[in-house]
């Protein structure tokens, strides 16, 4: 964290000895309806054990973002972003075979309502580092699976299973989102973020198992001023 303040610091130093230009004049409003991608873990989370020679290990969950900012320019290198959107997210674990069974798709999926509140510092035209909070709110917390059995006739049985964790969760999450945007031709900005959470998922501490989310997230978006 201390390599990405001093980062921060040196964009606003850069700043303020190159004057920059952002995309809408001083005063002024736009919203931004945007759609992405994300690939997310959880920190502290364990491999899963299957026997007593095998654990799973875990891997990136891939997710999804759908929602919209409503950004106030201040100046021409400030502005300020608060938004509204919807992610899928998790942590996910490899998949397992023997020649009979194979075990797929462990995942632990999680739904969050988020509210960002995003700093924008343009370094020039168009191009901007971000940082801000974000208070995220559970919608949904499952934990799922499918198993495969092969049989002797050469049929396949799929069982799914899904199961709902969320009443074990903590329904709130803040995180620190830290990033950067470019805007295209003053409308599409493709926008990458890291987001550290800091509260754990567990509502009960687990010294074995006390999981925080993280995620990468890389999303499109349009500019609509207002």
């Amino acid at each position: 964290m201390k390599k990405i303040y001093l980062w921060i610091l040196a964009a606003v130093f850069v700043c303020g000895i190159t004057p920059a230009r952002a995309q809408l004049d001083p005063g002024t409003f736009s919203i931004i309806p945007k759609l992405g991608f994300l690939g997310s873990y959880m920190t502290q989370m364990p491999d899963l054990p299957i026997n007593d020679n095998v654990e799973l290990k875990k891997t990136i969950f891939p997710g999804f973002l759908v929602g919209a900012d409503v950004e106030y320019q201040i100046t021409d290198m400030f502005s300020l972003a608060a938004g509204l959107n919807y992610t899928c997210q998790g942590g996910k674990w490899k998949n397992y075979a023997v020649p009979n069974y194979e075990l797929k798709d462990v995942q632990m999926v999680l739904g969050y309502l988020n509210l960002p509140v995003v700093a924008n510092v343009y370094l020039f035209e168009g191009f901007a580092l971000k940082a801000g909070v974000q208070l995220g709110f559970l919608t949904n917390a499952n934990s799922q699976c499918t198993l495969l059995t092969r049989n002797p006739n050469g049929t396949v049985d799929v069982d799914k299973y899904d199961l709902s964790i969320r009443s074990d969760c903590n329904k709130l999450d803040f995180t620190i989102p830290v990033g950067l945007s470019y805007e295209f031709g003053d409308k599409l900005i493709l926008d990458a973020r890291y987001n550290l959470g800091l509260i754990r998922l567990n509502k009960e501490k687990d010294p074995d198992d006390n999981p925080y989310n993280r995620s990468f997230l890389l999303t499109v978006g349009y500019r609509f001023p207002l």
